[in-house]
C-alpha cells in the first residue's frame, strides 16, 4: 500500500464564509504519502468543448500526514491546479471498526 502514496499536495481547509458567502480558507499545509489520480475528459455541448475535470484523492489515516480528516469544499492544490472536494467517502476496514482511507472526489 505505501508504494501507492507516492503524491503530495496542498490542503486547505474551509474556515469560514465571508459576508459575500465566499469560502474562506486557513492556511495551507502539505499532505505527504497520498495518492491523486485524476480523470480528464472533454466534453461537447452546445457552447463548444469543456473540459470536465476530475479526480480522487486517496488518505491514508495510518500512512500519510499531517493527521487530518479531509472536508467537503476544502481545497486541494496539485501540480499547479486547484480543486475542491465534492465529496468524502471513508473506507472502513474489513470488520468495519476502523477507517481505513479515505477516497475524496475532486472537481
Amino acid at each position: 500500500m505505501e508504494n501507492l502514496l507516492i503524491h503530495s499536495c496542498e490542503y486547505e481547509a474551509p474556515a469560514a464564509n465571508d459576508r459575500d458567502g465566499n469560502t474562506t480558507y486557513a492556511e495551507p499545509v502539505t499532505l505527504q504519502r497520498v495518492r491523486v489520480v485524476m480523470e480528464l475528459a472533454t466534453v461537447r455541448n452546445t457552447e463548444g468543448e469543456a473540459k470536465n475535470d476530475v479526480g480522487t484523492l486517496y488518505y491514508t489515516p495510518f500512512k500519510s500526514s499531517p493527521q487530518i480528516v479531509p472536508e467537503e469544499l476544502a481545497r486541494v492544490t496539485w501540480q499547479g491546479k486547484a480543486y475542491t472536494i465534492r465529496k468524502v467517502y471513508p473506507c472502513y476496514t474489513q470488520d468495519g471498526e476502523f477507517v481505513h482511507h479515505y477516497e475524496a472526489a475532486l472537481v
